[in-house]
């Protein structure tokens, strides 16, 4: 299991405590014995005031702990500039012509196969409001919000879907699906991307010559726990490839 996967487990449980935490309770007397019994009814809550909130600063933190301005993303990239310099280090990871500089980290790689990620977990999220009790149209169109909010790459241009497609299948059983659709259109980008990237390594670290001391990094545990964010290329492209 991965550590996003593990993330989302972790992000579920603590919703599911939430709402559990939301249900009404009452008292109701045994005749036989007159002990007071608590049951729960089954109904928790139907407008998410209690579960969406919270959820929306869980995706807004986990999206930020990778893609955000402070993410590893950008440690990475802001590493390798204080060691060999701008230049050198936009060539090493190839991040010519992204917006900003630092999500262009492998050929842009790296955010599209978290953005793929993240939005697996939205899917999950409203799964799991639904079950909870939310409608399907309150948890549908919060998770919209939390995915323009937090806005990573583009949608894929091969799932021939747009915002106002997602906007329009709030409610219904597209919305999960498309958002599916665009996942794995993300995976199968950043799988190519990175092969790309990988392919044009080799000339772009000759025609830089000398880097000097690339230890000057120092030590990248300082970036933080990075395969806890799912960083470790080698099971992002295994689960990449296991998944097209």
């Amino acid at each position: 299991m991965n550590a996003a996967t593990k993330r989302s487990i972790f992000a579920a449980a603590g919703l599911a405590a939430i709402g559990l935490a939301a249900w009404p309770q009452q008292a109701t007397p045994m005749a036989q014995q007159g002990v007071p019994t608590v049951h729960r009814d089954v109904a928790l809550v139907d407008d998410g005031s209690v579960i969406l909130p919270p959820e929306t600063t869980i995706d807004s933190d986990l999206f930020n702990s990778v893609l955000g301005p402070n993410g590893t993303e950008a440690d990475l990239y802001n590493a390798l500039v204080s060691s060999v310099g701008a230049t050198e280090a936009q060539t090493l990871l190839d991040t010519a012509g992204a917006s900003p500089l630092y999500s262009g980290v492998f050929d842009g790689a790296a955010s599209r196969a978290f953005e793929g990620l993240f939005i697996n977990t939205l899917v999950s999220e409203d799964e799991l409001n639904q079950l909870l009790g939310v409608t399907q149209d309150n948890s549908e169109t919060a998770i919209l919000a939390d995915l323009l909010t937090n806005p990573g790459p583009p949608i894929p241009g091969s799932t021939d879907l747009t915002v106002g497609d997602l906007t329009s299948a709030v409610g219904t059983s597209s919305f999960d699906s498309d958002l599916t659709t665009i996942a794995n259109a993300d995976y199968s980008l950043a799988l190519g991307d990175f092969e790309g990237y990988l392919g044009s390594f080799a000339g772009d670290l000759g025609s830089l010559g000398s880097l000097g001391d690339l230890g000057s990094l120092g030590d990248l545990g300082s970036l933080g726990d990075l395969g806890s964010l799912g960083t470790d290329l080698t099971a992002i492209l295994d689960g990449l490839t296991g998944l097209l």
